[in-house]
């Protein structure tokens, strides 16, 4: 019996979990707070190009101060000079 009534509240927490998770994702932008990263300090691997350096470019507008990593030392230069010419706090490494 209690093996049944703790399977009963597992998919009742489930079921109530999916229910919340899917009104969170129809509700707009900007309703739910967004964590404030302004003055934190984040890591972006793969910076010289694609995702990374448009994750680079998003988290410089929100304020953090960025720690760029790539392979591609050339990309990740031209990352993080656009970035500092913004005014972004940035320091970046070069894996060989």
């Amino acid at each position: 019996m209690d093996d049944f009534i703790e399977s009963v509240v597992i998919t009742a927490k489930a079921i109530i979990l999916i229910i919340i998770s899917t009104f969170r994702n129809l509700l707009p932008m900007g309703v739910l707070p967004r964590k404030n990263v302004r003055g934190q300090t984040v890591l972006i691997t793969g910076s010289g190009s694609g995702l990374g350096r448009l994750m680079s470019y998003e988290f410089g507008k929100l304020g953090a101060k960025l720690i760029l990593w790539d392979v591609n030392e050339q990309g990740n230069l031209e990352t993080a000079k656009n970035l500092e010419s913004k005014g972004v706090q940035v320091t970046q490494f070069t894996e060989s």
